[in-house]
């Protein structure tokens, strides 16, 4: 009885070593595999019960593969854009189809991946090197998403990140800030009333540039300081004409001396609270110029000394088109323009489960949700437990090709112990059944 136990453990070492084998193969095969997560066979003993205490029956050993999808790799640096990797815990969603294009997240399934090497297809869609297509929220030119408050407990708010078409119009300028101090002695008597211009570019909806003329105008008593200027805005598009003007007070005395007390205008409007002049240009579009609020401490001021303009700064962007497309830690894929603009197209979320290690593993280096994965929530880049998503990056295999072909020799020493196990045990049954001759 205990002859045949002992070949029986024999068979059993026999077939977990070739299962160790087996993983060995794939770790080596995979060394230079981005984002591969090893494989891991561990050993668990059989135990028979003997029937005395003076017998001993082998039992043998198990198996069980585990992969160590929690393990990082490094991470190597490109000069891809569209490399993305993952500094720390976290996953991304892909979907595996042959026409990104009719992706439909309620039928397609969505699953996991490490391996970010993404490239545009003939279509823009960006797709890995097993042929995932990257997945994300569709972005509004603000940052925004174009689904409001998107399901994070799931995928059906994905759609397949693609960078095609990308030639975006230019922004309309809405808003301009001005601060600058104005010479309190020029609205003294014997002033020259020479006016002082703030020439600031603004773009119109085609993306034009054009310039708005901020020409201030002292205004001199014949005795005293009047502590009062002309103010008018200027459009170019307009040959130059005034498309606001109003007169601007400044306090002379007390706490707020030197801040603007009063703005009355003619042309345009005022909102006191926000110090915002809003004006229409010559093509119809309304800007905002600011230019401080009443006792402010910002915008326009009035000390001694000379003109001395310290901020003068515009929203809106020209025409451009897209030089490449860059991802941040946050998970935003932003279009970088030719004028040095940043659009952002898609936010790609880093996907998070309660336990990693119980997804299961499919071709192409991704992996599928399973019951022992449990939950999963759809986090930014950085935020809560995951990784900050990484561009110009790629997570090396978390193969160590050096320790793999030392499991490699033990397997193969130990396979061949287990043979002889078995063949032991044969020649002593053979013996066992000479007996009988």
């Amino acid at each position: 009885m205990s002859i045949s136990a002992s070949m029986n453990a024999g068979v059993l070492g026999l077939a977990a070593n070739a299962t160790r084998l087996s993983a060995i193969s794939d770790n080596i095969a995979n060394s230079g595999t981005v984002g591969y997560k090893r494989a891991e066979v561990q050993f668990a003993s059989l135990v028979t019960t003997a029937g005395s205490r003076t017998q001993y029956n082998a039992g043998g050993v198990s198996s069980a593969v585990r992969l160590a999808i929690t393990e990082k790799g490094a991470l190597d640096a490109t000069s891809v854009s569209t490399d993305i990797a993952i500094d720390g815990r976290g996953f991304l969603p892909v979907v595996n189809a042959a026409a990104p294009a009719d992706i439909d997240t309620a039928t397609d399934e969505t699953v996991l991946t490490k391996a970010g090497s993404f490239r545009p297809d003939a279509d823009g869609f960006l797709r890995n090197a097993a042929g995932y297509t990257l997945m994300g929220w569709k972005l509004n030119p603000d940052g925004t998403t174009v689904v409001a408050n998107p399901a994070r407990d799931g995928f059906q708010n994905l759609e397949p990140v693609n960078i095609a078409g990308m030639g975006f119009t230019g922004q309309p300028t809405t808003q301009v800030t001005f601060a600058a101090n104005i010479p309190a002695q020029a609205t003294s008597a014997g002033g020259d009333g020479a006016p002082i211009t703030m020439p600031i570019e603004y773009y119109d909806a085609l993306g034009k540039a054009e310039r708005l003329t901020l020409e201030l105008t002292p205004v001199v008593p014949a005795a005293g300081s009047s502590n009062q200027w002309q103010l008018r805005v200027l459009d170019s598009a307009g040959g130059g004409a005034a498309i606001g003007a109003m007169t601007i007070d400044f306090n002379a005395t007390g706490p707020n001396a030197g801040r603007l007390s009063a703005v009355t205008p003619t042309t345009g409007a005022y909102d006191g609270a926000t110090g915002a002049v809003t004006v229409t240009t010559a093509g119809g579009q309304a800007i905002e110029v600011n230019i401080g609020a009443l006792n402010g401490t910002g915008g326009l001021t009035q000390f001694a000394g000379s003109f001395t303009p310290s901020a003068a700064t515009k929203n809106g962007s020209a025409f451009a088109s897209v030089a490449t497309v860059e991802i941040g830690q946050d998970g935003v894929l932003s279009a970088v323009l030719t004028n040095g603009v940043r659009q952002p197209i898609f936010q790609v979320p880093v996907v998070d489960l309660v336990n990693p290690n119980g997804l299961t593993a499919i071709d192409g280096n991704a992996y599928r949700l399973s019951r022992d994965a449990g939950a999963l929530y759809l986090w930014d880049g950085g935020t809560g437990p995951v990784g900050t998503t990484e561009g110009y990056s790629l997570e090396r295999s978390t193969t160590d090709v050096a320790r793999e072909l030392t499991h490699l020799i033990e397997t193969q020493r130990a396979y061949s112990s287990n043979a002889k196990i078995i063949q032991t045990a044969d020649e002593m049954l053979q013996e066992t059944t000479n007996l009988k001759r």
